[in-house]
């Protein structure tokens, strides 16, 4: 352990001795502005204690620091090797804050001959290039990042108070319409001869602060959407750049796929990167999370029954027994005991209420009552998820719609059915097997990969960036990296990484 704190000791011990010999970060400004930057992105992810540490030393030092700017480098190096190597659940886990940074032999010899070259070589410039990561549009991530933390030291007092409604005229007015202007939702400017009157232009940016931030647009400011508005910029720069980060789910995506963004409530099917299908989604709620995870549909399910699981039974359809015995029969259950067989309702009946107790499976009949609806798409797992149909419509018009034990329910479930069998069936053959209400086994021809991922931030072209809660509590502890120890004038760290920008 000591040889190889010295051995670490050495090492910067040579690269400070390079570095006072030939050239410098200093030498290569544009090289040392992007560093800086890069360090500055994964430091408001929150993605490791060591990445904000360096970030930090090399922002605040006093003078240029090579050392720091050095030891920069190599955490980000060590950042995106480690990272190149997880896999996608651990990916949007964001499971980075026990990586190993070691910097590697090589690492260390690159920085070390970048050291020692001329500076008009641009070999630190070539360096920091091979860290940019492959955002969909850095470009515009950057502009918004610049954006939020130049807001980040104005003041941000909380405004949540009574609910506001258009028409309503109150001193809250003026304060809500300073908010919306300072987030970009409503245009700067005197507010006009009644400043404190919730009028319809001030209605119209309360409806688009909402449909940006996943809300019901009703206009009216209730306790989610002060939520958001209290939500002070610097968080939302960290937001989007942890979702930003989640966004990386691979080093390369096939020509179709299918993206379930579960804090959206939204699915995505993509072919040869184009989108061919979009559709609301119910997802599992809190209590029974839809997992994170990689997996194919390999076949479409016509009419399928629904084999209740253990879970569901015990919590849910067993209690209501007690007090409903006629729910079996009027939602088209069977009961079935451990070697397959239709229990009579006469002998569970009899186990349920005399034993107490009720050994037996339930197995929904396909029909309009069904809890799949028409069609189940079948993803191999082993934590028995799938997507499917649902007979409840209404519940798609819900704007939280985390609602479901952990399947996601898809709303345009028929049009997704007839993308996946083009190729064998069509449009008119599929709605013939499913007026039969007989179940059917329909193989995908080329298995599509579905990837579930949870993004709570993303960028909208020009527009600004949309936001999504949290339904799942992954961001509820994040460490904001201007607060250090380290910093004895916070306004100089933050004016520094907005320059940076």
């Amino acid at each position: 352990m000591k040889k190889t704190v010295v051995l670490t000791w050495l090492c910067s011990l040579c690269l400070f001795s390079l570095s006072s010999q030939a050239g410098t970060w200093q030498q290569e400004p544009d090289a040392r502005l992007q560093l800086h930057q890069l360090g500055l992105e994964l430091a408001l992810a929150d993605v490791h204690p060591a990445i904000t540490q360096r970030w930090q030393r090399a922002v605040l030092a006093d003078t240029a620091s090579e050392t720091a700017d050095d030891e920069l480098w190599l955490a980000l190096s060590a950042f995106w090797r480690e990272w190149s190597a997880m896999d996608f659940e651990a990916r949007q886990y964001l499971r980075t804050r026990k990586l190993s940074l070691v910097a590697s032999a090589e690492e260390r010899e690159r920085l070390l001959q970048a050291a020692g070259s001329d500076p008009q070589a641009g070999d630190r410039q070539a360096l920091v290039n091979k860290l940019v990561p492959g955002f969909g549009d850095y470009h515009s991530l950057k502009i918004q990042l610049a954006r939020l933390l130049a807001m980040a030291d104005e003041p941000w007092p909380a405004i949540a108070g009574a609910t506001l409604r258009p028409g309503d005229e109150a001193a809250a007015v003026l304060l809500l319409r300073k908010r919306l202007q300072r987030l970009g939702d409503m245009p700067a400017g005197e507010p006009g001869l009644h400043p404190e009157l919730f009028d319809e232009p001030l209605a119209q940016a309360v409806k688009a602060f909402q449909a940006r931030h996943g809300l019901t647009t009703d206009g009216v400011v209730g306790k989610r959407t002060y939520a958001w508005l209290d939500t002070t910029p610097r968080v939302r720069a960290q937001l989007l750049m942890r979702s930003m980060l989640r966004t990386l789910i691979g080093d390369s995506l096939p020509p179709s796929y299918m993206l379930v963004n579960i804090p959206e409530y939204r699915l995505r099917l993509y072919q040869e990167q184009v989108m061919v299908l979009e559709s609301d989604v119910i997802v599992g709620r809190n209590s029974r999370k839809t997992p994170i995870m990689y997996s194919q549909i390999t076949n479409v399910v016509v009419n399928p029954p629904w084999n209740v699981p253990r879970s569901i039974l015990q919590k849910d359809i067993v209690p209501k027994l007690y007090r409903d015995p006629g729910y079996i029969e009027r939602m088209g259950f069977e009961v079935i005991d451990s070697a397959g067989n239709v229990v009579s309702g006469e002998e569970w009946q009899y186990v349920l209420y005399m034993e107490n107790r009720f050994p037996f499976r339930l197995r929904q009949k396909p029909g309009s009552n069904n809890a799949l609806g028409s069609w189940k798409f079948h993803l191999p797992n082993n934590d028995a998820i799938y997507l499917h149909d649902t007979p409840a419509r209404g519940l798609f018009s819900r704007n939280s719609r985390a609602l479901s034990s952990g399947c996601v329910r898809v709303e345009n479930a028929e049009q997704l059915a007839e993308w996946l069998l083009s190729a064998n069936w069509s449009r008119e053959g599929l709605a013939k097997l499913k007026s039969s209400k007989r179940t059917r086994w329909l193989k995908v021809q080329d298995p599509l990969p579905v990837y579930m991922v949870y993004w709570r931030g993303w960028l909208a072209g020009s527009e600004l960036p949309q936001f999504r809660d949290d339904i799942y509590k992954f961001d509820r502890t994040l460490s904001d990296p201007f607060k250090s120890s380290l910093a004895k004038d916070q306004m100089s760290l933050s004016g520094r990484a907005s320059a940076s920008l």
